[in-house]
């Protein structure tokens, strides 16, 4: 997928998850959508920032700590163990939710500084 591809996919999941932001009982689903929204938002970011992004998951942290973004590099990690925990567990639901938002909204800013 080519970066305005990303984009586009990154903005629609963003719509879907303000539309299920706003109740609890969606923690999971906001969950694995945001890190799908941030996989996109990453790529488009990388794209336009280095001419290269990776399409996937795996060795995206190296990618970005590689190119000096150790900040959404930690972000992302922090956004996969959050992610693992809500898949395989029943981790807290309380702050979840406020945790990922900001961790999406960090890296949707980011993909803008370019």
């Amino acid at each position: 997928m080519k970066g305005e591809g990303h984009l586009k996919k990154a903005n629609e999941i963003r719509l879907s998850i303000n539309s299920l932001e706003k109740d609890e009982k969606n923690t999971s689903a906001i969950v694995e959508l945001t890190y799908g929204c941030t996989l996109h938002y990453i790529a488009f970011g990388s794209e336009m920032k280095f001419g290269t992004h990776q399409d996937l998951h795996n060795g995206l942290i190296r990618f970005l700590r590689e190119r000096d973004e150790d900040e959404i590099a930690d972000l992302f990690s922090k956004l996969e163990t959050i992610r693992h925990g809500r898949w395989y567990g029943g981790k807290g639901n309380g702050d979840t939710i406020k945790e990922v938002m900001g961790i999406l909204n960090i890296i949707e800013g980011w993909k803008d500084e370019y």
